[in-house]
């Protein structure tokens, strides 16, 4: 008896899992990965990513976490802007869920949606015919399917004993005789991370100040997408003030720039006009202009390509850091926007006031 129970239970496994619809390219139709809110505190707090670029990310991807009060708190205080809370709040998404069981009528009659699997076996086919599905749905899902083996004069009689009708040899003689040759099923290599993922780790590393783990993940990144702006910029950030490598900062400032995105630079940001208070931030430079946001996320700053009349290093505030101005505005009410770089070394300053000049 339980023999038979086993065997039965078996049966109808095998029927379920040849009739169980398959989700159609399931791992192509995989949007992105929704922003943790860990992840973009990071982010915010590295303060290598301007807040435009921030609010691009999460409209694009979404964040899997529904801001409340104290989700609030936790970014002003990291320095968050408001159009940047804001956008985190409309834009929550769930995490992707497994596929949804759908309804599958099964009946022997009129429902021949056939889900795609490999081709059957003679027992299976003989297993569906023994567990009352119809010969005609046997017929369809051999169609779609094919089979494995070849009709012989007693696999014929095994089948028909089962139940199976003559159109139904008939479509398993003519897939057997169509059948390609077996091959060996592709290798494929387990999936990474994507490059947004990339990104995301390495802007976690550079937080930890573990900067040659976070160049190997932005370089893995720009290999996977070397048309993507994002890895550039980080890599820049990265040469520039973990390893003091200021060519290789320039490249890939260049090439953040010439794809659409923005060099960064930590700064100073003047007060009083001699530098005896400031606060410290980041100055972006793109094609479209600049921009500065301090780290508190109090101050900011941006002006367009064409607002701005002079970029240039100081010649008297701020000169001992190598101080630089942004003059933006008519030449009637002008007004000079005073920075010095992090590293107060000249090379910096040169490179950054090179960068807006060459984008202007």
């Amino acid at each position: 008896m339980a023999r038979r129970i086993t065997q039965a239970l078996q049966s109808a496994c095998l029927v379920i899992a040849i009739l169980a619809p398959v989700p159609a390219a399931a791992s192509a139709l995989q949007t992105k990965k929704p922003i943790s809110k860990k992840g973009l505190l990071e982010a915010i707090r590295l303060n290598g990513l301007s807040t435009g670029e921030l609010i691009e990310r999460v409209q694009e991807r979404g964040v899997n976490f529904q801001m409340n009060d104290e989700d609030v708190r936790d970014f002003q205080q990291a320095g968050a802007r408001p159009e940047l809370i804001e956008s985190v709040k409309s834009n929550y998404r769930a995490e992707a869920a497994g596929p949804a069981a759908t309804s599958n009528n099964r009946s022997n009659t009129g429902n021949f949606n056939v889900p795609a699997g490999a081709p059957l076996s003679q027992n299976e086919v003989v297993t569906l015919l023994q567990s009352g599905v119809s010969s005609a749905r046997v017929e369809k899902i051999v169609e779609v399917r094919g089979v494995d083996f070849t009709l012989t004069p007693q696999v014929t009689t095994r089948i028909k004993s089962a139940g199976g009708s003559s159109a139904l040899i008939g479509v398993i003689a003519e897939k057997s005789m169509s059948r390609p040759e077996p091959s060996r099923p592709a290798i494929r290599p387990p999936a990474g991370p994507d490059y947004d993922e990339l990104v995301d780790q390495a802007t976690s590393a550079l937080g930890a100040r573990n900067w040659a783990y976070g160049i190997s993940l932005l370089q893995r990144g720009i290999q996977l997408n070397p048309g993507r702006p994002t890895a550039y910029s980080l890599l820049e950030y990265a040469e520039l003030y973990g390893n003091r490598n200021i060519m290789t900062a320039s490249s890939a400032a260049r090439a953040a720039i010439d794809r659409g995105g923005r060099a960064v630079f930590r700064v100073y940001h003047d007060h009083d006009g001699n530098f005896n208070s400031f606060c410290t931030g980041s100055f972006f430079v793109s094609k479209q202009g600049v921009t500065f946001k301090a780290d508190n996320g109090a101050h900011t700053f941006e002006a367009s390509s064409l607002d701005i009349k002079e970029a240039k290093l100081n010649g008297f505030v701020g000169i001992k850091y190598n101080a630089f101005h942004v003059k933006v505005g008519d030449p009637s009410r002008s007004k000079n926007y005073n920075f010095a770089p992090a590293t107060t070394s000249k090379e910096e300053a040169n490179l950054i006031v090179g960068l807006m000049a060459g984008y202007r």
